[in-house]
């Protein structure tokens, strides 16, 4: 179970698989949350690129759900050991639910997270507890010490995203992270950019991010008036609507995720 938690950890946030973010609405804007990751491109990407001579581990299927209140419950007493800090660390968990499914036979690599919130101001912070939630995985991925800290910190960095809802408009911003090709280098840059794993990894999954996406997927309680987006789709029935942005679209400028959806009154 460590060996394949490991291997989420180093694929998963390297942006080498697909990624769905969904939201759904209900009358008085509460909701769910869930963001799904589907990794089966870096798993065929991997099975294809594995030296004929290595016949590899023997095949594993795994589906698991992690119910974090359930986690609280089971472990109060050593929650209540820890520091303030770290108890509001922990607390950001609560809500959240992870399931992870693997099937190599069959190509299956699906991670997935998801909570239900009560009132849209909840969504203001669930970037906030999804980067907890990963950081619980990577902590466990990473326990033994099994990659150095630095590399396994960089590759779960995630891009910060807020969301609002104001005269009948939902809001998704997502800062951009292109920078001026006139800015200097700063030596933590300059390290980047000489790092060896890095540019390894990269080189190694060019391919899969030639075909990998991110989608937003949000269904509203009532029908939708406008997208600001000319790519975003509305379903049949107005009250859908699905963005798909390629990857390397997204690495040039992640502001192209902005995406403002005005409802009908």
């Amino acid at each position: 179970m460590k060996k394949i938690i490991l291997l989420f950890a180093f694929a998963c946030f390297l942006t080498s698989c697909n990624v769905t973010e969904s939201i759904v609405f209900d009358n008085n804007m509460s909701g769910q949350y869930i963001t799904a990751f589907d990794m089966a491109p870096m798993m065929e990407y991997a099975n294809k690129n594995r030296p004929a001579s290595k016949g590899g581990p023997k095949k594993e299927k795994i589906d698991t759900t992690i119910v974090f209140d359930d986690l609280y419950k089971t472990h109060k007493d050593s929650i209540a050991a820890l520091s303030d800090e770290q108890r509001a660390e922990f607390k950001k968990l609560k809500g959240m639910v992870l399931k992870m499914q693997m099937d190599e036979e069959k190509s299956i690599f699906k991670f997935e997270m998801s909570k239900k919130f009560k009132a849209f101001d909840e969504l203001k912070t669930i970037y906030d507890q999804t980067d907890e939630a990963m950081d619980y995985v990577k902590n466990m991925s990473n326990k033994d010490g099994q990659a150095p800290q630095e590399q396994v910190d960089g590759l779960t960095s995630t891009e910060k995203v807020t969301f609002s809802f104001e005269n009948n408009t939902f809001s998704r911003f997502q800062l951009s992270t292109l920078k001026d090709e006139d800015d200097e280098m700063d030596e933590e840059d300059m390290e980047a950019e000489d790092d060896p794993f890095k540019k390894q990894m990269e080189m190694q999954f060019e391919e899969v991010f030639s075909n990998s996406f991110y989608t937003l997927t949000y269904r509203f309680p009532k029908k939708v008036k406008s997208v600001s987006s000319k790519d975003a789709v509305i379903s049949e029935d107005g009250k859908t609507v699905t963005y798909k942005v390629s990857w390397n679209a997204i690495n040039g400028d992640a502001s192209i995720m902005n995406l403002d959806v005005v409802l009908e009154d």
